[in-house]
């Protein structure tokens, strides 16, 4: 006798192998799920970095509107006091940006591991205690 069924539409439709498994209470599957959906590892390096460099920038605008550059020694300070802002500026507002996608990329992981397990759990009937 063959292992597999026949469908009329054409379709052999294999049944799954034997394989081992281990029994995991439902109290300790929940738990698992709980803390599987509360994972998370924020990308504190692209935070960090983006926030020193946008501090970085804010420091210099605030020095160029105190007046603390002096273009009496050199005649170019206030063109390279804006672009170092711009520059950090600029890097401080990209490394933010990244830190945000990486952290729904982390997020999405989560929730994607979750999402499997709840469909594990769709296959058994579960009594309501």
């Amino acid at each position: 006798m063959s292992d597999n069924i026949k469908a009329s539409t054409g379709f052999e439709i294999l049944l799954p192998k034997s394989v081992q498994a281990l029994p995991v209470p439902c109290n300790e599957w929940d738990v698992l799920r709980s803390k599987i959906e509360q994972l998370t590892t924020e990308p504190w390096l692209f935070h960090t970095v983006g926030s020193v460099f946008v501090g970085a920038s804010l420091a210099t605008v605030i020095s160029i509107w105190t007046g603390a550059v002096s273009t009496q020694n050199a005649p170019n300070a206030l063109v390279v006091a804006w672009a170092v802002t711009a520059a950090t500026g600029l890097v401080g507002l990209a490394c933010l940006f990244f830190a945000n996608k990486e952290r729904k990329t982390h997020r999405e992981r989560a929730s994607d591991i979750a999402t499997q397990m709840r469909l594990i759990e769709q296959r058994f009937e579960r009594a309501e205690v």
